[in-house]
This record gives C-alpha cells, structure tokens and sequence, in this order.
C-alpha cells in the first residue's frame, strides 16, 4: 500500500527544490531583460569562449595603446603652447627694433629694451613647463628645469658686453657663449640634457630656440645705460640692426619647429581614431556575442513568473493535503 503522507512530503521536495530553481532563473532573466546582456556569458558562449579571449585581448592592447597616444598628444600640446607663447611678439619686437634705429631717440631704444625683456622673460617660463613631473624642454634629464632665471641670463649677455672692445669683438663672444660644444650657455644656463631618447621631445637647444633666445637677450640690452652702451652709438646701432633681422629669421624658424610638432600632433590624432574605430567595431562583437533580446527575455520572464505563481499554489494545495491526512 502507498503511503500517501510519504508521497505528498515527496513531492513537495521536489516542488521547493524546482521553486529555488525558477527563482535562480528569474533572477538572471530579469537582469538580462534590464541590461540587454546575458547573465553568464561564459555559458553563453560556449564554442565562441576562444574568440571572445582573442576579442578582449585586442580591447585590452587598443586601451594600453589609446593611454600611450593619450600622453604623447597631451605632452605635443603643451610643446606646441610653449612654442606658441615664445613666438608671440616677436615681429613686432623686430618692427620696434627698425622704429629705434630709424628715430635714433633714447626713447624708442628704451621701448625697445622693454618689449625684448618682456618676451624674453615670456620664453624662458615657457620653455620651463612641464607635463606633470616631466620637463619637456630638457631633453633625457626630464627631472630638471631646462633654464634658469631670465636674471641669469641677462648677467651672463651684460658681462659679454661689459669685456667686449667693439661690435666685432661682441659678436665673437656672443658666437663663443653659444657654441653648443663649449659655450657657457649649453653648459651652464642649460640645465638640461643635450640628448633626447624622446623623439617627439623638443630640447632647450634647438637653433630656433637659441636663436629666438639671444636676440631678445641683446635687444634687452638696447636701452640707455645699458650692455650695448659700451660700444659706439654707431656700432650699438648696428647690433641692434643685426639683431632685429636675426629675430626675423628666428621667427621663421619658430614657425618651422611647430609645423613639425603639428604633423607629429595630427599623426597621434589620427592613431586615436583609428582605435576608438577599432575599439567600437570590437566592442560590437563581443556584444553581438554575449547579448541577449530583451523583448524575449522579458516574455521568458512573464513564463517563469507564472510558473512559480503555480508552483506556490501546488505546494499549498499539498500542504493542506498533507494535514488532512494527518488529522484522519
């Protein structure tokens, strides 16, 4: 004979171990239903595991390398900035220069010597930015400032002055303080590293900058009483002359280096669109991969609902059974 009170507690086993079942699987269809994504991708997958490994490989490297181009262009930015904000003002210092030589006034030498300074002081605190705690003008010794105060500068320009017999004499110094082998300026003044392993880097000692660098350093000198006071007014004059036509050149120069620096910035634009488009095109695969239709999943989800709903009312109805059962 069967005992009916065994087969009823049996059954209602069973039912709570099917019930626990439907609720794990409601719980998975409905945050696929939200997310459009499978619960367990891996499952999912099954025979396409391999390819999805390859896929994230490759979003992986795409996001090494986007962080790679991503400090390269902001360190390319703030070159072309620095670049930029040392070549502001430099034609018109060379038109004061031609205005100071043409009046032949203290005056418009004065105005001159101001300007000069100004800009030079401008360079200098460009040429010295950084990209956090990385100098980006002093070549491999990326931890030093490149150059020191525009003070320093000037007293090195003025001692040149002060020791030179003529304009001819000045000029030679100039060239011997300049010489990127010997001179004080690239072993002294600058402090940074005459190698760069960087080859985006620009260093302190580019001829644009250099040149750009002492002609605003003599053009400073053009005011009364001042270094170029030493010489004759006609021999002043004549550094001056020199200077405004070198300044012109160094300008052009200027303009040259940031063209350069622009290709270089275009390339790294160009390397970053090319892996957000690859990276959009992957990340479509793998979504393409482990998603899942969210009108299926939420009709899915109205079945189970309803069977658990079901699932209660049997185990109630056998419960009631099951104590009927026992009251006889």
């Amino acid at each position: 004979m069967i005992n009916k009170s065994y087969l009823s507690n049996s059954i209602t086993t069973q039912l709570s171990r099917d019930i626990q079942s439907i609720r794990e699987r409601i719980d998975r269809t409905s945050s696929e239903a939200v997310t459009g994504r499978t619960a367990d991708p891996t499952a999912h997958l099954s025979g396409q595991i391999g390819k999805a490994m390859v896929a994230n490989d490759v979003l992986n490297k795409i996001d090494r390398d986007t962080s790679l181009l991503q400090i390269r262009e902001s360190r390319l930015d703030i070159t072309q900035q620095s670049l930029s904000r040392m070549q502001e003002g430099l034609a018109e210092i060379s038109v004061r220069a031609l205005d100071s030589l043409s009046a032949g006034s203290p005056v418009e030498r004065t105005a001159l010597a101001q300007d000069a300074r100004a800009q030079l002081d401008s360079a200098l605190i460009a040429l010295n930015s950084r990209h956090g705690e990385r100098f980006l003008f002093s070549g491999d010794a990326t931890d030093k400032a490149p150059f020191g105060s525009p003070e320093d500068f000037m007293t090195d320009l003025r001692a040149i002055a002060d020791a030179a017999t003529d304009q001819a004499d000045f000029d030679a110094r100039l060239d011997a303080y300049f010489d990127l082998d010997t001179g004080d300026f690239a072993n002294g003044f600058y402090r940074g590293a005459k190698t760069s392993s960087d080859g985006d880097a620009v260093t302190g000692l580019d001829p644009a900058i250099i040149r750009t660098l002492r002609n605003l350093g003599v053009l400073a000198m053009a005011g009364p009483g001042d270094g170029l006071d030493n010489l004759s007014t006609p021999e002043a004059l004549g550094v001056i002359s020199a200077s405004a036509d070198s300044l012109v050149q160094a300008d052009a120069a200027l303009t040259q280096l940031r063209a350069a620096n622009g290709i270089l910035q275009e390339r790294v634009a160009t390397g970053l669109n090319s892996l957000a488009k690859e990276k959009v095109v992957l990340n479509s695969l793998l979504e393409g991969m482990t998603s899942r239709d969210q009108y299926e999943a939420a009709a899915e989800l109205k079945a189970l609902e309803a069977s658990l709903e079901a699932s209660y009312m049997l185990t109630a109805r056998l419960s009631q059974l099951s104590l009927m059962n026992f009251l006889r």
